[in-house]
């Protein structure tokens, strides 16, 4: 994996993340705007809200219910300047990563740089 540097500070607005398994259906919200293909859904299980990438969704039924496609935690990272992370993936212009403490998460590209070694 890749090595990055934290170059903004990025604070998690979802304390309490969607947590998705392979099958479960939820319901299928709004498009964001500010970051397009990630979906607004609520787990219908555990009704936790949260972004779901759109890759991983199928297309909603007629009552905007869709199922999941693949295991997936919306679970974002509070990051400050100067931290390293690795990368995992990439979707729709956020990371998953891993911090040296080995806790994983997403955060948005733009607060990461890769590092020059």
């Amino acid at each position: 994996m890749k090595k990055y540097i934290v170059v903004h500070t990025h604070h998690s607005n979802y304390p309490d993340p969607i947590v998705l398994s392979k099958g479960d259906v939820v319901l299928y919200g709004k498009e964001d705007t500010e970051f397009p293909n990630w979906i607004f859904c609520e787990a219908l299980h555990s009704r936790k809200k949260g972004w779901v990438p759109k890759q991983i969704l199928s297309a909603p039924d007629d009552k905007l219910m869709a199922s999941v496609q693949q295991n997936y935690s919306a679970h974002e990272l509070n990051v400050a300047p100067g931290m390293i992370v690795e990368k995992e993936s990439e979707l729709n212009e956020w990371s998953l990563v891993f911090t040296a403490d080995g806790e994983k998460g997403w955060v948005p590209n733009k607060v990461i740089t890769p590092l020059k070694l």
